[in-house]
């Protein structure tokens, strides 16, 4: 039983890389926790740099606990996208995506803007110059661990407080919501390394009648 964590940033940051043949490439990365938060700092950047070439993009949030079929761990995103903006195909947003990737890094928007220089790169030189500026903006930024929680709902009778109570202490649990009614309607935040030992005592204790 061990907690989870997924590294991200702390903050935004912003780190242009020397000209290429006189082309400009200008990389922001930032801390999104959904689709409407990444959509919202690259709407912020498309207006920043209203008169660039590109502003090309990849992002990807949440972080699912996996195991592969030799049983070792694996954290992998709820969803990703990535755009070229124009550019050739697989020549931007994949080589943003894949720094992304590489850096294992979750939660997270990398916007690379370009304001074109006069001369042509070709698809390696475009690959290698947004690849590149991805790569440098994500190492200048500061990263940090972050907890991996799991957000899950159960309900149990009045007599169960007290054991429920020392269990919830025991893994450091966070009661989001609880309704008394008939019983006790219990939602919480757990880490997600601790959430198959959590749901194993809290059947052993109740004898079976919680189930999660």
């Amino acid at each position: 039983m061990n907690k989870l964590f997924y590294k991200t940033i702390a903050r935004h940051h912003e780190f242009e890389i020397p000209k290429i043949k006189w082309s400009r490439f200008i990389g922001n990365i930032f801390h999104v926790e959904n689709k409407e938060e990444a959509e919202k700092k690259l709407k912020e950047i498309q207006e920043k740099y209203r008169d660039a070439t590109h502003n090309c993009y990849a992002y990807r949030y949440g972080a699912q606990v996996n195991y592969d079929l030799f049983g070792n761990l694996e954290i992998t995103p709820e969803h990703f996208k990535q755009s070229d903006e124009g550019e050739p195909t697989s020549t931007a947003g994949k080589p943003i995506l894949a720094q992304i990737q590489g850096h294992t890094l979750h939660n997270v928007l990398v916007v690379v803007t370009r304001y074109f220089g006069g001369t042509l790169l070709g698809v390696g030189g475009l690959i290698q110059a947004y690849g590149e500026t991805a790569k440098q903006v994500i190492e200048h930024a500061e990263t940090i661990e972050t907890e991996i929680m799991k957000t899950v709902k159960f309900t149990y009778g009045f007599d169960l407080i007290p054991i429920i109570r020392n269990i919830v202490n025991k893994f450091n649990v966070k009661i989001i919501n609880e309704i008394y009614d008939k019983g006790v309607d219990c939602e919480i935040s757990i880490n997600s390394g601790y959430l198959e030992s959590f749901k194993k005592e809290l059947s052993e204790n109740s004898k079976g009648q919680i189930k999660i």
